[in-house]
């Protein structure tokens, strides 16, 4: 791969489970848990892309935002980390080698930032340094939180966290 360099600008980077790849969806499927769905081998790559993520993720790239995957794996499935680099290889492949696999997203990302996530209370997302989106199933109203954080980063390096008011 080699060293690479980036544009000095704002990144966004996007949960993979709920946010990207329709997990609840896979729950009801196979009348499971997320709990139990997580421990099973197989079910990161069975998984389908959320309704409005390509679309989505496709526009900020356009826009030449810089985009990547964090995602948190668990402990309980060995299989998981592979399953979804090979997922998003198949779903999203620009973003094949953005992917960032780690069980604290607070360390990763600057004031700048943005995170956008179903769960920010997992994974220490509570922490990151940016502005953190939560996701609430909505692809249109999340890149419009999104696109407003970006903006809101290219005027100061404040930190906001937007919080809608609905749950799926």
């Amino acid at each position: 791969m080699g060293k690479r360099s980036y544009p000095d600008q704002p990144r966004v980077y996007i949960d993979m489970d709920g946010v990207m790849a329709d997990f609840g969806a896979e729950c009801v499927r196979r009348a499971t848990t997320p709990d139990a769905l997580k421990r099973c081998p197989g079910a990161y790559r069975a998984l389908r892309p959320l309704a409005g993520a390509t679309d989505a993720i496709a526009k900020l790239q356009a826009l030449g935002t810089e985009v990547f995957v964090l995602t948190k794996i668990p402990a309980s499935n060995p299989c998981a980390a592979t399953e979804k680099l090979l997922w998003i290889r198949d779903h999203f492949p620009s973003l094949d080698d953005r992917v960032i696999i780690t069980p604290d997203k607070g360390c990763v990302g600057e004031a700048r930032d943005v995170l956008l996530d179903d769960h920010p209370e997992w994974a220490n997302a509570d922490r990151f340094r940016g502005t953190t989106v939560y996701f609430t199933g909505d692809w249109t109203t999340a890149m419009l939180h999104v696109l407003a954080a970006l903006a809101r980063a290219d005027n100061d390096a404040s930190s906001y966290v937007v919080v809608p008011t609905c749950r799926r």
